[in-house]
């Protein structure tokens, strides 16, 4: 999706079913552990879900993250599913916490986007 739709579409807000998408589909991880790593209230996510409600702006934003990420893991190991357990490991460039426990908060995406880009391209740490 290009930049500025991207942004429309966040500031829209996702369909609040995005989630168990993401969750399920994408990471094969319970619903809970993925609102756990984005800090995400998860009555108030459920009952979006439940009532087909759309997410925030920011809720949107965390989610974004994920599959941009999700996105760039893919490229690197030319697979969906190693990407997913890539996010779900220990990485000890990240103090020993899991990718996706650190997407919550812009640092923390930014420190995972940089990983993979120097995977990706051969960059020294």
């Amino acid at each position: 999706m290009a930049p500025m739709s991207q942004r429309r579409a966040i500031a829209d807000g996702f369909d609040a079913a995005i989630i168990e998408r993401v969750a399920r589909e994408l990471l094969g991880v319970p619903v809970q552990t993925l609102l756990n790593a984005l800090s995400l209230p998860s009555s108030t996510i459920l009952r979006k879900i439940a009532k087909h409600d759309r997410l925030s702006q920011g809720e949107s934003d965390r989610v974004a993250r994920v599959l941009y990420v999700l996105d760039l893991a893919t490229d690197l190991f030319e697979d969906g599913k190693r990407a997913a357990e890539w996010m779900s490991r220990a990485n000890a460039e990240l103090d020993g916490l899991k990718p996706i426990e650190v997407l919550d908060v812009q640092p923390g995406y930014d420190r995972v986007r940089d990983i993979l880009n120097r995977a990706q391209f051969g960059v020294a740490a």
